[in-house]
């Protein structure tokens, strides 16, 4: 069961817990960035707020046991700018900033970082899985890897299969979403290609089935949900 968390204050470990007591349910945390939760942000409060922010999930994974905390964490999701290659540039060096930060807090924690590239309508920064290796080379922890999510995928890769292989050992984390981000299996996405091409890379981590709901506005809105 993935949790994704939008207000912190509607969540305790606590809760989750004793909510799962006598179940088999394994757990992941998913980040909801939104404008005051930007991690490359100009104004360094507002870093601040999401490194801080990570944080609380990083603690929430550690104590409901949850390998994983995923998502666009290195920018708030919508931001679709034309910059130059300066600006973006700065933008990523903020973002590689704060997420070093909140990687060695996560690793103190034996928690993992999963960093998701989103489609060129949800984010200008990292769309592709050779973008998302590339902040976190630059990143240089080892507990920060990838999640891919085949809705995006099916948008932005030349190949679905060949990003998953390029990702190899660095891809902590799977959304399995259709191309309309629906029920797998009711769209054009080629599962047989996907499943295959995490068998080459022997992947063991958790596949999620991420479905929205228009009651958390905030969300809803990101992803363009009508």
């Amino acid at each position: 069961l993935e949790l994704c968390i939008e207000d912190t204050s509607r969540v305790t470990a606590e809760a989750v817990l004793a909510a799962a007591e006598g179940t088999d349910i394994a757990f992941s945390v998913c980040g909801a960035f939104g404008p005051e939760r930007d991690l490359s942000h100009e104004d360094p409060r507002y870093r601040r707020l999401g490194i801080d922010y990570l944080e609380f999930l990083v603690d929430l994974a550690a104590a409901i046991g949850a390998p994983n905390v995923v998502g666009p964490m290195y920018s708030a999701v919508g931001k679709a700018r034309m910059l130059s290659a300066d600006e973006r540039e700065q933008q990523r060096g903020w973002a590689v900033e704060s997420l070093r930060e909140a990687a060695d807090y996560a690793g103190a924690k034996g928690v993992r970082l999963a960093v998701e590239p989103l489609n060129r309508f949800e984010t200008d920064l990292v769309n592709t899985a050779e973008q998302a290796l590339e902040l976190c080379d630059r990143i240089g922890r080892d507990n920060v890897g990838l999640l891919l999510d085949t809705f995006h995928m099916n948008i932005e890769e030349k190949s679905v299969p060949d990003a998953i292989r390029l990702a190899g050992s660095r891809l902590f984390h799977v959304h399995s979403c259709e191309n309309d981000r629906g029920t797998p299996g009711t769209g054009h996405v080629a599962w047989p290609e996907v499943f295959g091409a995490l068998h080459d890379i022997g992947y063991e981590g958790q596949l999620v089935i991420e479905s929205f709901t228009p009651a958390v506005q905030e969300i809803a809105k990101a992803v363009s949900m009508w």
